[in-house]
């Protein structure tokens, strides 16, 4: 079974309410599904019938199949896994402000074309990809959880201004901030 595009995440108050790996999944494709429904409706239908077919299979099944079930194991030719959670939390702290590659390099003791090889290794993208996602992370949840301006969401984030917010936001995400905040409110409402 395929997932959705991995740039496309569900809202952070969604999840929170499933507990098991395959709620968890259909609580994403169904977020992603309530995003897409305006813009792109093959999409949200792709969405909602894979959260079926979630559904439909027993717990044990559906949990071997979900994402969030695999190892964490380090990756042969990657960085170590110590490496791995010290440049994480570093990235998770310092998130709203400049993350540079000499700065992230310097903490392992790693030249830069070292440390972004590796990294890449590790992550699976290169480190300037993994600090963006982080950063649409962020201002995914606050978006959502907050009524802050988006101006101020952009700084907190670590992007210059909200233009910069919203061409990122958009890009990973494929709808705009002010959309991902009506469709979250919409979310949030009881039925």
């Amino acid at each position: 079974m395929t997932y959705p595009d991995p740039t496309l995440t569900s809202f952070a108050t969604v999840e929170a309410i499933f507990a098991d790996p395959a709620s968890a999944g259909v609580s994403k494709l169904i977020g992603q599904a309530l995003l897409l429904n305006g813009n792109d409706r093959g999409k949200a239908l792709t969405c909602l019938n894979q959260a079926q077919q979630i559904m439909a299979k027993g717990p044990d099944e559906a949990a071997d199949r979900t994402p969030a079930a695999k190892p964490v194991v380090a990756a042969r030719g990657g960085l170590a896994p110590w490496q791995v959670s010290k440049v994480r939390r570093h990235i998770e702290e310092n998130i709203d402000e400049t993350i540079t590659l000499v700065k992230l390099a310097g903490l392992l003791g790693l030249s830069v074309s070292y440390f972004s090889s590796v990294f890449k290794v590790s992550f699976g993208v290169s480190p300037h990809a993994f600090i963006i996602a982080r950063r649409v992370e962020k201002a995914k949840r606050s978006i959502a959880l907050t009524d802050a301006p988006l101006s101020e969401i952009a700084l907190d984030c670590g992007l210059s201004d909200q233009a910069h917010l919203s061409r990122i936001f958009r890009r990973h995400t494929g709808v705009t901030p002010t959309d991902w905040r009506r469709a979250s409110i919409l979310a949030a409402q009881p039925r």
